[in-house]
């Protein structure tokens, strides 16, 4: 099953230097609008993260890249992400992501992935921090208040609007703003607290204030989360384990009712460096075909574990920011081509203004 649990050893890898990315197009959507990255048709194998190899005084390089489909056109890339990431589509999405293994950088990445919404699109972006141990996402900002979500869940029935649900939320300098955790896993168990019922309530309260949410779940939590996910984030570490752990995460999926969540799920290959290149060229091979694509991220040591405690965005190395910034492409230019849900259409026939977007 997906969670956090002790990393294994593993030998610090190089940083790699900054360097172009080379994705593919992919086609363009038939509304003439944003690009839409499809899943793959069935037989049809998900097409191999391209990369660039190069040399510099910093040594070799390979950036992360997508994608899927497309006409083989090549550019720098960076462009089109921003696109993709700027993207419009209808209604309210949920990301949740989830860590193959322990050590994965779950936590990291989904904040990594909060901020880059945050900071590319105009709408309101919420991160909820539903694990739990000292790599959270709650221990790598500066919390501006002591609510938690155990103290919003316990507490919906008082948000009475996005004033209120903002005093439960801390606000980035990105803008992304996050609901804190409790650093208490136990409590993430507790089925009365954390029940069905709470769950939906608070998803729908989140999609009433925010057009993007992402969700960080602690392993007691992820399959009860799963059913409320629009949009599967996998993370695996470039280590030798990668390969096992994404088969054993896929074939967990399957067997939770998730298969569908996982075909059209984004794998991270996080912490990519030039000696764990073989680990992660084995992990994309168990991975393509299965999923609709792959983003490698390069290794930063400020996001590594024990590493710098609060993140700012904006010191990353330009090759992390832009893995993250194609991450976030790809994974907007999927909600494109989505359908509005049921639970959308009802919260369509709100008031003007008590929906983000409508300002």
């Amino acid at each position: 099953m997906p969670g956090e649990l002790p990393p294994p050893e593993e030998v610090a890898p190089e940083p790699v230097a900054e360097a172009p990315t080379v994705p593919v197009e992919p086609e363009e959507g038939r509304d003439g609008g944003a690009a839409v990255v499809p899943g793959p048709r069935p037989g049809q194998r998900v097409r191999r993260v391209e990369s660039v190899v190069g040399r510099d005084s910093g040594g070799w390089r390979r950036i992360a890249q997508v994608v899927v489909g497309g006409n083989g056109v090549r550019t720098d890339g960076s462009e089109l992400d921003e696109a993709r990431a700027r993207g419009v589509f209808a209604g309210s999405r949920r990301v949740v992501v989830l860590g193959c293994t322990g050590g994965a950088g779950q936590s990291t990445t989904a904040l990594m992935l909060g901020h880059t919404f945050a900071q590319y699109r105009d709408d309101r972006v919420v991160a909820v921090d539903a694990a739990s141990g000292d790599s959270s996402m709650t221990s790598r900002i500066h919390p501006e208040t002591p609510e938690t979500l155990t103290s919003l869940l316990a507490g919906l029935q008082r948000v009475s609007g996005y004033l209120t649900m903002r005093g439960y939320t801390t606000r980035t300098a990105s803008g992304l703003e996050v609901v804190g955790a409790d650093g208490d896993e136990q409590r993430l168990a507790d089925r009365g607290l954390f029940s069905d019922h709470r769950l939906g309530e608070a998803m729908s309260l989140l999609d009433r204030h925010y057009k993007l949410t992402v969700i960080d779940p602690a392993a007691a939590l992820a399959a009860r989360v799963l059913p409320y996910a629009d949009q599967l984030v996998l993370v695996v570490p470039a280590s030798v384990e990668a390969p096992d752990a994404v088969a054993m995460t896929y074939e967990w999926l399957d067997g939770h009712g998730c298969a569908d969540l996982r075909r059209r799920a984004v794998m991270v290959v996080n912490g990519v460096s030039r000696r764990s290149m073989t680990d992660v060229e084995q992990a994309e091979a168990v991975a393509r075909g299965r999923c609709r694509a792959i983003v490698r991220v390069p290794w930063d040591d400020d996001l590594a574990p024990g590493g710098a405690g609060v993140v700012d965005p904006g010191q990353l190395r330009a090759a992390g920011r832009r893995a993250y910034l194609a991450l976030a492409g790809v994974v907007i230019a999927g909600f494109a081509a989505q359908k509005v849900r049921t639970d959308e259409e009802e919260l369509a026939s709100d008031p003007p203004g008590t929906r983000i977007g409508e300002r």
